[in-house]
């Protein structure tokens, strides 16, 4: 009772603030591209600007952004866009190179609430970033990627390091692609 209450008396309050600050009648005016949206299950950024994080907080200094308890989800209408575009529905890479330091990358186009999930984690840059602008930095090299159902296991991981810039001289190496028809192929190399 309390919770819907309080959500009432917010939705009522930011009525006012629009109507106080609006200054002309625009009526049916969409939302700049950088702009933030939330709603009470998950924030976001509705724009693909690579400066905001999933809820909101600026980006760190160098791409580096430690928001690693921040929700992971972007419901950019941009980024669903992206990765319609692609022949991928999810895309996993994780590569151990030994005394903790990984590299991981996920992209995830998750169609049950039309969302797309990204998260770079990179130990030996320090960077930890999620949303918006972990996309940023995954989707361009995803795009690159001529993986397909039929690729053989050395091509993929070939490829992979080349796109990723990554180091050969891992200890573990684990890949996985989610095709659009849901054909799942897996990758495991161990050193």
């Amino acid at each position: 009772m309390k919770k819907t209450f309080l959500f009432i008396s917010l939705f009522v309050m930011s009525l006012f603030v629009v109507a106080c600050g609006t200054t002309t009648n625009k009526i049916n005016e969409k939302p700049a591209d950088n702009q933030v949206i939330e709603d009470n299950n998950n924030a976001g950024t509705n724009g693909n600007n690579g400066n905001t994080g999933t809820n909101g907080s600026e980006a760190g200094a160098e791409g580096t952004n430690n928001n690693s308890g921040q929700q992971s989800g972007s419901n950019g209408s941009d980024e669903v866009a992206k990765m319609d575009a692609l022949d991928y529905q999810e895309f996993s890479l994780d590569i151990d190179y030994g005394n903790h330091k990984d590299y991981e990358v996920e992209l995830d186009r998750e169609d049950d609430n039309n969302r797309v999930e990204a998260k770079l984690e990179d130990d030996m840059n320090g960077i930890k970033i999620r949303g918006s602008e972990a996309f940023n930095e995954i989707y361009p090299l995803v795009e690159q990627l001529t993986i397909t159902r039929d690729t053989t296991k050395e091509e993929a991981i070939k490829e992979v390091l080349d796109v990723f810039k990554q180091d050969a001289n891992y200890q573990k190496l684990e890949l996985e692609i989610t095709f659009k028809d849901g054909t799942k192929i897996e990758f495991e190399d161990r050193k």
